[in-house]
């Protein structure tokens, strides 16, 4: 696992967080989360950005940029040019995730982002908010969720989140591509 801190210049990240913490940001509601460990009555709101090859929404991704290319050394060659150009691998999906405050911390269940993971693709996770919530990995790491903090791990090794109990949401925004 890789943890890089102060991932992006600040001024793209505030746009990022400005966006994605916005009262008008148009979150999907889901009834659950993925992982099969999760008691029923969980759910979070997510928004897709990129799906199965897929863009869900042209206008939004751009946005996300800044966290794709600095991912590149990170992402296998071949090309999305049809997106954006030269330059950056095959990306699986891009999402956002939303998690409400809980009063106590609840594990989201450990799951893997494919049912057939493999080592040569990578799970990317970028906070968005600072909380007292994290990602655990099934390994033993645990991850705090600060802003503008990504990590890196292998697509193939089980993950959860856990919910905040000190502000009023935890955002992530999930990146599954083809590694180098």
């Amino acid at each position: 696992m890789k943890i890089i801190d102060n991932f992006l210049p600040n001024y793209q990240f505030t746009q990022i967080k400005s966006f994605l913490l916005s009262d008008n940001f148009p979150w999907s509601y889901g009834n659950g989360i993925l992982g099969d460990d999760v008691p029923p009555g969980f759910f979070q709101f997510y928004r897709r950005f990129f799906d199965d090859g897929r863009l869900a929404k042209d206008d939004e991704v751009p946005l996300l940029e800044p966290c794709i290319r600095g991912l590149v050394g990170e992402i296998e060659p071949s090309v999305l040019h049809s997106i954006f150009g030269s330059g950056y691998g095959k990306i699986l999906s891009i999402k956002a995730n939303l998690n409400p405050k809980t009063v106590f911390h609840r594990q989201l269940g450990y799951h893997t982002d494919f049912k057939d993971p493999s080592p040569r693709f990578k799970t990317s996770v970028y906070y968005i908010n600072t909380n007292n919530g994290w990602t655990e990995l099934k390994t033993g790491e645990k991850v705090k969720s600060v802003e503008n903090r990504m990590i890196i791990f292998d697509s193939d090794i089980e993950h959860q989140g856990v919910t905040c109990t000190d502000q009023n949401r935890r955002v992530i925004v999930n990146f599954n591509y083809e590694s180098n």
